[in-house]
């Protein structure tokens, strides 16, 4: 077997952004599985240029498959195109995003290979015996799961936000094209619709998020956070009991639920720290929790625990971060 695989998601005119969290991911572990890192895709001969780009994030080959009918996904026809390739080149690991595509394209591979996959996995190891671990929250989001799959390649599916994005550097691979000539008889639909433009939600790209949980007790002092990110250049995120409640939309979910965040500073108002929000928030670099109780699970974990009531301390961080900016007291911007 060989290649530690990537598939390729396009979006408009570039890769997905996940795409470039994977590389990350696989130039870490590939080394260590003894595998090339991979990129698989599918597109029209116009897109080369732009296929192209990965080669400078750890790529180092791509299996560019051409042919001007793919360049709108359809999951029946990807997957059969994908499912040969799997089978001729027997990759060791094969990855997705955890995107609407990437949870539609996996299990199809997957079924029609008899082959293992584990979806939304948060981490990944090499155990001693040298196979990759997969590991996801399990059990009602309360463990963590590592699970070693028999089959191969091993699949899985990572959710966008994550794993950091690789860093570029010089371009060492190199693209192998496949020309297809025909196309295999599976398409159920060609084309019906032009799909709409990606719409990234900005919690996944923000270098601030201010998040609140049921500490906050209302609708009304949760909705200051929106005044709080404004101040931070930031954005707003919630746990699942706080969306369900019906204080904010679902867009704004932290966690397995959710979307996963990778800020330089995450605030937490009231959160307790569930496993099924913390997970979201792994890619963080700095966490401040705010909460009256000291054992809450966030603050143990965090970088910076407040203790105290997040009601209280919310509008006075935000009054003060205003005579800052405005600067009085003698404190300038």
């Amino acid at each position: 077997m060989a290649g530690f695989w990537i598939y390729g998601e396009w979006a408009e005119e570039d890769f997905h952004p996940v795409v470039y969290e994977l590389l990350g991911v696989a130039r870490t572990l590939a080394p260590r599985l003894g595998q090339k890192v991979v990129v698989v895709t599918l597109g029209p001969e116009d897109r080369r240029p732009g296929v192209e780009k990965v080669l400078a994030y750890g790529a180092e080959e791509v299996l560019f498959l051409v042919h001007p009918e793919l360049d709108y996904f359809r999951d029946d026809l990807f997957g059969r195109l994908l499912g040969d390739m799997v089978r001729e080149r027997r990759p060791e690991v094969f990855l997705f995003g955890a995107t609407s595509e990437g949870q539609a394209l996996a299990p199809r591979i997957a079924g029609e290979l008899e082959l293992g996959l584990t979806a939304h996995c948060t981490a990944f190891e090499v155990d001693e015996e040298g196979r990759l671990v997969q590991i996801r929250p399990s059990f009602g989001e309360n463990i963590l799961a590592k699970i070693v799959s028999r089959t191969r390649p091993q699949m899985a599916t990572v959710r966008p936000g994550v794993f950091p994005k690789a860093e570029a550097g010089e371009p060492r691979g190199r693209v192998e094209e496949i020309k297809l000539a025909a196309l295999p008889p599976s398409a159920l639909v060609r084309r019906a619709l032009r799909p709409l433009p990606r719409v990234e939600n900005p919690l996944t790209r923000a270098r601030v998020v201010v998040a609140g949980g049921r500490g906050l007790q209302s609708k009304e002092n949760f909705a200051q956070l929106f005044e709080l990110a404004e101040l931070l250049s930031g954005a707003v995120g919630a746990t699942r009991p706080v969306c369900h409640l019906g204080w904010i939309s679902e867009e704004h979910m932290i966690g397995v639920s959710g979307v996963s965040v990778a800020p330089k500073l995450y605030l937490g108002f009231g959160i307790s720290g569930a496993l099924q929000h913390t997970v979201g928030i792994q890619g963080a670099e700095t966490v401040v929790a705010i909460n009256i109780d000291p054992e809450a699970p966030l603050m143990k974990q965090a970088d910076i625990a407040v203790v105290g009531d997040a009601r209280r301390i919310l509008p006075a961080l935000i009054r003060r971060i205003r005579e800052i900016k405005e600067g009085k007291n003698g404190s300038g911007p």
